[in-house]
């Protein structure tokens, strides 16, 4: 009796995990279309504008494996940029370790856009999708749990790194 019952809340959160990841992405915003301001990621694909990984994820939404951006690691001055349209997206001022494997920053700046409608990743994975307000291209995830680091927003902003390009220079809010 006991091993049906285990069983079947095994089966019911299975598909319950499911039908919420089939939500999630028929909710997700996706890329812009090319006339809608978006960029044509396979023509930047092609003309090696952009890596398979920054392809993967900008425009599938994809999730690069974690300790794998150079860009962990960047400490020096200066602005991310969107790695499919150049948008300004992060400040240097904003980065810090997170030791999550992937670049975190604790504040965005205009170029940056959250997913509003996605239910599922607000209230079950308890994170907000993160767009560039250009392109759509997907950028990563914004979690609630700053506050672990004592950062000054209370968010982590957990971004691909395959998504970002760095400009070196003077930091600034575009």
């Amino acid at each position: 009796d006991l091993v049906l019952q285990v069983g079947v809340a095994f089966a019911a959160a299975s598909l319950f995990s499911a039908g919420a990841a089939k939500l999630a992405q028929s909710k997700s915003k996706g890329v812009k279309s090319v006339e809608e301001g978006g960029v044509d990621y396979d023509a930047l694909l092609r003309e090696g504008g952009i890596s398979g990984d920054a392809y993967e994820v900008l425009r599938n939404s994809g999730t690069e494996r974690p300790w794998t951006s150079p860009l962990n690691g960047e400490e020096r001055e200066g602005v991310f940029r969107c790695a499919g349209c150049g948008t300004a997206v992060f400040d240097s001022g904003t980065k810090f370790d997170s030791n999550s494997g992937w670049p975190s920053f604790y504040d965005k700046l205009a170029g940056v856009e959250l997913e509003e409608d996605n239910v599922v990743d607000k209230t079950v994975n308890m994170r907000q999708e993160v767009h560039c307000v250009k392109c759509g291209g997907h950028l990563g995830h914004v979690f609630p749990d700053g506050v672990l680091w004592r950062v000054p927003t209370g968010k982590r902003y957990c971004i691909n790194g395959a998504a970002l390009k760095f400009q070196e220079g003077e930091a600034k809010a575009e």
